[in-house]
């Protein structure tokens, strides 16, 4: 009989023992899995953070480039014919619409034809775009227009103007649109002449040598020379506008 009870007490034993084991390869199983959930959930959070910016970053990408194609199609081609040569513009319609539509229209109604740069300054500017530098009173050049005015197309913000400039044009009573990208003053640009604040009509100037940086905020750049700058320098007071004409 002892040794049957011993028996017996070792096979109980032994199964405590493999209840033991089995008890603890469930629990390593239930750590395995807890572990790989852990890990499939950070993979998945990272996921969430990842995919979405790299998707902002495609919109981006796509978005720049849908702006730059835009931009390209709404470039409006221009000739300034004067007697000394062709002066070619790329205008821009995104840039400052409402000033490109006017130049387009009085361009296309001839109304350039035959007038002069009646203002023409050495290292700064040629100026033109005045009906009445076509009559014989050269007092009053400079002082005609279309018979209406209009106001600036310019974004103080990108030509990075300080806040404190920004002010003093507005008390001053310029109006901006922060709806566009302004381009500044550098050599080579043609931009609206004026007398202040919505005062633009038909006359416009080109940028010769240098930039002129205090003409931001105040004038309408509204395109720029691609071609002909030789002549745009060698142009001198009176010199004649033949004719503008839109080729696009």
């Amino acid at each position: 009989m002892g040794k049957s009870k011993r028996i017996k007490q070792q096979k109980k034993e032994q199964e405590k023992e493999q209840k033991i084991k089995e008890q603890q390869k469930k629990k390593n199983h239930t750590k395995i899995l807890v572990l790989i959930t852990i890990i499939l959930l950070i993979i998945f959070a990272l996921l969430l953070i990842i995919i979405p910016k790299n998707k902002m970053e495609e919109n981006k990408i796509e978005n720049n480039q849908t702006k730059e194609q835009n931009q390209e199609e709404k470039i409006v081609k221009a000739i300034i014919e004067t007697e000394k040569g062709d002066i070619y513009l790329d205008l821009y319609q995104s840039k400052a619409p409402k000033t490109v539509n006017n130049f387009k229209d009085l361009a296309n109604q001839d109304f350039y034809q035959n007038t002069t740069f009646h203002r023409v300054i050495e290292d700064f500017v040629i100026q033109g775009g005045d009906p009445l530098s076509k009559d014989d009173n050269p007092a009053n050049d400079g002082t005609g227009g279309p018979g209406y005015t209009f106001e600036n197309e310019i974004n103080p913000e990108s030509l990075n103007l300080p806040q404190q400039t920004i002010a003093q044009l507005k008390a001053m009573g310029y109006t901006f649109n922060y709806n566009i990208e302004s381009i500044p003053h550098e050599p080579g640009v043609i931009s609206m002449a004026n007398s202040g604040p919505k005062s633009n009509g038909s006359q416009f100037f080109i940028v010769t040598t240098s930039p002129q940086p205090h003409l931001n905020g105040k004038h309408t750049v509204f395109g720029k020379v691609t071609q002909g700058m030789e002549i745009v320098r060698n142009i001198q007071q009176d010199d004649i506008i033949k004719d503008i004409r839109i080729i696009n």
